[in-house]
């Protein structure tokens, strides 16, 4: 039991024999039902070709001209049933129409006048796109320049306001 590479090999060497062994099986079976199959052509060929010709004869005789005459004339009532279905199906359509094309007409000057103001609307808001665009590209620089002055400004805007603020209180005073 120390090896066991010797027992996967037998087991292996034993499904390859199986295989081939079924394999000749199915082979000679195959033979076989061929043999069979071909017998059985050959005994039934006189029956088949019995049948084929009363079908002939039958297709040629009175009756089966008649049954020839009735699945004619079945095929074109029902071909007229389908085309009296459509004329009815299309003069619905055409009648429906009408009515259909008079709401086209009525709601088509409302969406023209609605796709003009739009329009205009569109040509007006263009510029000011425009505008905006580089009013934004522009803006950065300005920001960058503007930051310092900002940050000195609060100081002397602070000083600016304490008179003013004493301007008006005085103001108030001078009222009362």
């Amino acid at each position: 039991m120390g090896n066991g590479n010797g027992v996967t090999a037998a087991i292996s060497n034993a499904a390859g024999s199986v295989g081939e062994k079924a394999g000749e099986i199915g082979g000679a079976i195959a033979d076989k039902a061929n043999e069979v199959v071909a017998a059985a052509k050959k005994k039934a060929a006189p029956v088949i070709r019995k049948a084929k010709a009363q079908v002939k004869k039958a297709e040629k005789s009175d009756a089966g001209k008649a049954v020839k005459k009735a699945v004619g004339a079945a095929k074109k009532k029902a071909a007229a049933a389908v085309k009296a279905v459509k004329a009815t199906v299309a003069g619905a359509k055409k009648k429906a129409a009408p009515k259909k094309k008079a709401a086209a007409k009525k709601a088509a000057p409302k969406k023209a006048a609605k796709k003009t103001v739009k329009k205009a609307a569109a040509r007006k808001a263009a510029p000011k796109k425009a505008a905006r665009k580089a009013a934004k590209k522009a803006a950065p620089a300005r920001k960058a320049a503007r930051k310092p002055a900002a940050r000195k400004a609060p100081a002397k805007k602070a000083a600016v306001r304490k008179p003013a603020a004493r301007k008006t209180a005085r103001k108030v005073a001078r009222k009362r």
